[in-house]
């Protein structure tokens, strides 16, 4: 159960303040009693600060209908954090108006130290766990075109997120096991976070885990139709992120090595959306097609001359010390990449069960995702979503078999009253063929909200 109230308020000399909370209560969930959102945004012409806890969504992606983002998707909980960008494309002046930009930089706290804690507890053995985990975001899109003049527009863009700080707790350090270690946590961390451009060699587990994504998108948009197709490229470090490196041998010649299209640049999201115009029973329809098998491939570079190091088996999402990608137990990323809170099954390789495990099970997969939303009047909503996924596991710990899991939600709404302020909405969700992985489920939600002004 949610109870929720958002709003927005001018406070004068043309500053807008958007608030909100969002507190939840369940059960057999990480905590009985949450706080989901609570945060207060300060707009001033282009320019927003966020602070709080607040749900954000994909970068050029449907919120509604999309699998999500790879680097952020809004699939997790809200992570705490101050958070200051530019929220939409601003023009840059004096481009005619051909060029804009959105971007944001962030700084915040993993909120869920308590329950890693609880959860490592289940595992059989001593408890390894890192708790106090600091976060960091960053990202810059530029936008070329201008829909006014020519219906065209092009997207290209990065977005990192980092892990960093934290403290460790009962895991092995330099060859010694220890109960507790402190990662640095100071203003050079904070720096480094930001810059994570480090020599070869240098850059280390201390130094954080960095991650992210390359964007792109190219839009175009006729007659009250508005097309975008998209590609979204993932990458845990230097070699996913550019593709290419520059290696020494046994001799000390400098070559460049590639690794190739299939092991790197074919991992990602490739997206298709479709808006229709206004009046038609079908509004918007996004397809999606994702491949994370690659992770610059099992071993890349293998190379009797070579002598710096071997690169491959990216192990997306996964990391030594901060093992996971997650906040609560959910990834930060793509939802299909089934999140370690569900890690409860038994392991297809152990025959015993996975509780306690923050590591992804599976993070090599194949996806097919269909989303569909549209009135079939002015109160009567609905969305469709379905998604097919193939899993191979990992490098490390590939399945036997390819496990699968088919996904739908169907979800409808009525909205009533004198100015249609009133909505119900029922929602009906269940999976097939994830008996392996999750067990078939199913649920439904039934909704009652209302809106108001209230400042």
């Amino acid at each position: 159960m949610h109870f929720v109230t958002l709003g927005s308020t001018s406070l004068g000399s043309g500053i807008v303040m958007d608030y909100g909370m969002d507190l939840g209560i369940g059960a057999e969930l990480q905590s009985d009693f949450f706080i989901h959102q609570l945060y207060i945004d300060l707009n001033y012409k282009w320019l927003n600060l966020s602070i709080g806890m607040k749900e954000r969504w994909g970068e050029l992606k449907n919120s509604r209908l999309s699998s999500g983002g790879l680097t952020w998707s809004g699939n997790s909980r809200p992570i705490p954090q101050v958070r200051i960008g530019l929220p939409e494309f601003t023009r840059i002046p004096g481009l005619g108006g051909w060029l804009s930009a959105k971007g944001y930089l962030s700084y915040g706290f993993y909120s869920d130290s308590g329950w890693r804690k609880k959860w490592a507890e289940r595992a059989t053995g001593t408890p390894e766990y890192i708790d106090k985990i600091l976060y960091h975001g960053k990202a810059l899109f530029l936008r070329a075109g201008n829909p006014e003049r020519f219906p065209l527009e092009l997207t290209l863009g990065i977005e990192m997120s980092s892990q960093f700080g934290g403290t460790l707790h009962n895991m092995v350090m330099y060859g010694n096991k220890q109960e507790e270690y402190s990662l640095p946590s100071g203003p050079e961390a904070y720096w480094q976070a930001l810059v994570p451009l480090n020599k070869a060699g240098e850059q280390g587990w201390e130094n954080g885990n960095s991650l992210g994504s390359w964007h792109l998108a190219i839009d175009y948009a006729i007659n009250d139709w508005h097309y975008r197709a998209y590609y979204e490229h993932f990458f845990e470090d230097h070699s996913s992120m550019l593709g290419v490196e520059i290696k020494s041998n046994q001799f000390g010649e400098r070559e460049l090595i590639s690794y190739g299209f299939k092991r790197n640049w074919f991992d990602g999201v490739f997206g298709l959306e479709v808006n229709l115009p206004a009046g038609l029973p079908v509004s918007n329809v996004v397809l999606e097609y994702l491949n994370t098998r690659g992770q610059c491939g099992s071993v890349c570079n293998v190379d009797a001359m070579q002598t710096e190091r071997i690169d491959g088996r990216d192990g997306m999402y996964i990391h030594s010390k901060y093992l996971s990608y997650t906040h609560w137990g959910y990834s930060i990323g793509s939802a299909v990449l089934v999140s370690p809170v569900y890690n409860q099954n038994p392991d297809r390789l152990s025959g015993s069960t996975m509780e306690g495990n923050l590591y992804f099970r599976s993070n090599r997969v194949r996806s097919f995702h269909i989303g569909i939303d549209g009135c079939v009047t002015d109160q009567i909503g609905y969305r469709i979503l379905a998604t097919h996924t193939a899993h191979w596991g990992t490098y490390y710990l590939p399945f036997d078999e390819v496990e699968h899991i088919t996904s739908m939600l169907l979800d409808c709404s009525y909205r009533f009253g004198d100015l249609l302020n009133w909505k119900i909405g029922l929602s009906y969700a269940f999976d097939l063929d994830s008996e392996g992985l999750l067990g078939n489920n199913g649920g439904v939600m039934i909704s009652l909200s209302r809106s108001w002004k209230v400042l």
